[in-house]
């Protein structure tokens, strides 16, 4: 059997498989709710500092974060994600850290933040 009479064995037998065409559902998706923030995003946006305030950290609805030092007079900006009590940093310059929500205290490795 030649490699052209298989190819056409193998299309009559896929076409006999093929759906019957039917008509076209609209998907139900409410596009309001889709971006809906849970509680746990909800309860992580918002301008974090430390008990001493050398560090500031405004984390936006969007995702992105914008992080200072004032004393230092150093800023940086990033992404982050929330992973039901864990936060996901990503810096500008390919950094990344993790954060943990417990009680009202954003913990990223020794440093403790409070909503300010």
């Amino acid at each position: 059997m030649q490699i052209s009479q298989v190819l056409q064995a193998l299309g009559q037998f896929a076409s006999g498989l093929a759906p019957v065409s039917r008509s076209v559902r609209p998907l139900e998706i409410d596009f309001d709710t889709a971006d809906a923030l849970g509680p746990f995003e909800q309860a992580a946006i918002g301008q974090w500092k430390t008990e001493d305030g050398s560090i500031l950290i405004d984390l936006r609805p969007d995702g992105q974060f914008h992080k200072a030092k004032p004393a230092a007079g150093a800023k940086h900006v990033g992404r982050y994600a929330v992973d039901r009590s864990k936060l996901y940093f990503e810096g500008e310059t390919g950094w990344v850290a993790l954060g943990k929500l417990k009680r009202g205290t954003l913990s990223i490795g020794e440093k403790r933040f409070r909503k300010a």
